[in-house]
């Protein structure tokens, strides 16, 4: 068996010597490394005896929509091609076609003839039996024309003195002497097609048992020979639970490895959609797959860098278009990884994320020209949107109301900072937001207290944001945006000059004071506490509808 060294995908290949793949930021390639080695062994263990060496393995590579299954299929077929047969298929590709066998060795046949050295050839006869009636096709077929079902089908292949004349007669299902000859003839032909089939069937696995027995003694190929499923779960439900089956009871070959990659959750919902709710998808699937094996939650900060447009947040982008967004960052990654921190906060799905982003770019492509957002306001009311819509809908309308009893037994108001506190792990909250004070903003004012921070990069954290800017656009209208600010003496001064007073009194050393004051004097300079709960609803209502459905 051929040593798995580790794989490296640190890099985007080069093409078009090769593939293209984009660097993995995802850090996929040390579980593909680690899966290639215990395929390898189960599929092809030369420390057992030869006649067990070889074994038939399904495994189920499990990973929520959006999660890189496509990527991380792809790259990794194209690592192992160079030691091993492979065979890359997608499925929903293909699913127009009627019988998910001819999906299968058809893509076997094509990627395996670029890789041996030796024919690879199946008998026409053999292939052509499954482009002629199928039985679950036969099925229909049948009952349109007699009414019947298969199970009944050896009715019409029996005269009624071979039936017991009690079942005859407790039974309501017809006998033969209720059909045409023309159904009997039907019937007839659809038991030889199936006859027939089971034959080719055992023709196409002899066939690919030989293959099996050519590769291994192929110099620069060693088994198994790793097939590829791919996008299983975004076919037509009755072609995916076709697929499995085809699988699992025609391609069960020794020296022969599946991995077939879906949204187990979701593939569960298609098999319910076929069988009904309450039948058990979960127990089901695991007739079909000898092992499991879920690709951990993606880090959003570097799925959202693969996944989205970062050019909408550059800022030649929005110096162009004349606009502004807040947080400013140095580089759009550091506007993506702001994002993240609040999608990973409400532990929104990699879909949603996706999602989400999309429409805060949305929303900045239709900023009018000299207009400014706070993207992640808009964020976190995404979030809440997505995950618990009333309490979105009472917050954007400003009546937000909750109240809890004191020790003392009276009724308090609760906090709309303190309720989504609640619903955010503390290590979450904890996390840092990073803005940056570019030179370029305020040059033309010298006097300007921000320049003191020019061209740095600032950090508070997203409990400090939530509460101190997100929470008090949604406040009541009468307690306007930082009319107050702490304990200065602020009864003459303008709210700029209340702002600028505040960071003058903070300790440089204080980093988590300092960017409060500094985000709170720019809402005031650039009138960012001038953009309304009404301006958001708007922002929110208009995108939300855009739903993100993948790559096309």
């Amino acid at each position: 068996m051929k040593e798995i060294k580790e794989f490296n995908w640190s890099k985007a290949t080069k093409p078009p010597l090769e593939e293209y793949f984009p660097a993995d930021k995802l850090d996929r390639a040390r579980y593909a490394t680690f899966l290639s080695r215990l395929l390898a062994q189960e599929g092809y263990d030369e420390s057992k005896p030869d006649e067990e060496q070889k074994k038939n393995y399904v495994l189920n590579l499990n990973a929520e929509w959006g999660a890189g299954k496509t990527y991380f299929l792809k790259r990794w077929s194209q690592e192992l091609i160079v030691d091993y047969p492979v065979v890359y298929i997608d499925a929903w590709q293909q699913d127009y076609s009627d019988d998910p066998f001819l999906t299968v060795i058809a893509g076997i046949i094509k990627q395996l003839k670029l890789q041996a050295k030796f024919n690879i050839t199946i008998p026409k006869s053999a292939v052509s039996m499954f482009k002629a009636v199928a039985p679950a096709i036969a099925q229909g077929l049948t009952k349109k024309i007699s009414g019947i079902d298969l199970d009944e089908l050896h009715t019409l292949l029996f005269s009624d003195d071979e039936i017991d004349s009690e079942q005859n007669q407790s039974s309501n299902k017809p006998t033969g002497s209720d059909f045409s000859p023309a159904v009997k003839a039907l019937a007839q032909n659809l038991i030889k097609d199936h006859e027939a089939k089971n034959k080719s069937i055992e023709v196409i696995k002899s066939k690919l048992a030989d293959w099996v027995s050519k590769f291994e003694k192929q110099e620069g190929k060693s088994l198994p020979i790793f097939i590829f499923i791919d996008e299983l779960d975004r076919c037509r439900p009755s072609y995916a639970v076709e697929m499995l089956e085809t699988i699992k009871h025609i391609f069960d070959v020794k020296g022969i490895v599946f991995v077939v990659a879906t949204d187990t959750g979701q593939l569960q919902h298609t098999i319910k959609s076929i069988y009904g709710e309450g039948f058990d998808a979960k127990v089901y699937l695991g007739r079909f797959f000898n092992s499991r094996y879920s690709l951990k939650r993606p880090f959003l900060k570097d799925f959202l860098s693969v996944h989205s447009d970062t050019t909408k947040f550059e800022s030649a982008y929005l110096e162009s278009k004349n606009i502004e967004i807040l947080p400013r960052t140095e580089t759009p990654e550091t506007a993506l990884a702001n994002i993240s921190v609040v999608l990973d906060a409400f532990q929104v799905p990699p879909r949603t994320a996706i999602q989400i982003t999309e429409r805060i770019t949305a929303i900045i492509v239709n900023l009018p020209n000299g207009k400014k957002v706070d993207v992640l306001v808009l964020a976190v009311l995404f979030c809440i949107y997505e995950k618990d819509h009333p309490l979105y809908e009472e917050i954007i309308n400003g009546r937000f109301k909750r109240t809890k009893l004191n020790k003392k037994g009276e009724t308090q108001n609760i906090r709309l900072s303190d309720y989504l506190s609640e619903k955010i792990l503390p290590e979450d909250l904890e996390k840092d937001v990073i803005f940056f004070i570019d030179s370029k903003l305020y040059s033309n004012e010298p006097n300007c207290i921000v320049n003191r921070y020019k061209d740095t990069e600032n950090i508070i954290k997203l409990k400090q944001y939530i509460e101190s800017f997100f929470c008090k656009i949604f406040i009541d209208e009468s307690l306007l945006i930082f009319d107050v600010f702490g304990k200065t003496d602020t009864s003459k001064l303008t709210k700029l000059g209340q702002a600028e007073k505040e960071l003058q009194e903070c300790n440089d050393s204080e980093q988590y004071k300092v960017a409060k004051s500094l985000i709170k004097y720019i809402y005031v300079k650039d009138t960012y506490n001038k953009i309304t709960k009404e301006q958001y609803r708007d922002f929110i209502e208009l995108s939300s509808p855009l739903d993100y459905m993948g790559d096309s």
